[in-house]
């Protein structure tokens, strides 16, 4: 009895380990910037391996996604990769080349904690 309860307690835990080390972000979804309490801009929209993202009231393409290297290809007149980091619900992309200048920006996934923390935050700065 103890044996097969061990082999079963094993069998969990194994496959929880491989589901834990094979899960990647979900990025799918959109995400807001929070320019005041009141005041949320779709920018980023990703399905699957591709989206939008909006920069200066103009839409660009998103054509690939690396989640292993965590980069973002924008097609804007030509290719750019951008890094990026996701953390429960905060998208925070390094807009280099876009700019002319380095320039990270956080955006908030639609129905998450992290925009609702921003929304607040935002309250408190007006």
């Amino acid at each position: 009895m103890k044996k097969k309860l061990l082999a079963v307690l094993l069998a969990f835990m194994s496959v929880a380990l491989l589901v834990a080390c094979s899960s990647k972000d979900d990025l799918d979804g959109e995400y807001y910037w929070v320019r005041g309490a009141n005041s949320l801009q779709t920018v980023v929209v990703i399905d699957g391996n591709s989206g939008t993202i909006e920069v200066d009231g103009v839409t660009y393409s998103i054509t690939d996604i690396d989640t292993d290297k965590k980069q973002l290809t924008v097609s804007a007149d030509s290719d750019y990769v951008l890094p990026y980091s996701y953390d429960d619900g905060e998208l925070t992309i390094t807009e280099d080349s876009l700019y002319g200048f380095s320039a990270k920006v956080t955006y908030y996934k639609k129905g998450s904690e992290a925009l609702e923390e921003a929304i607040e935050d935002a309250k408190d700065d007006d």
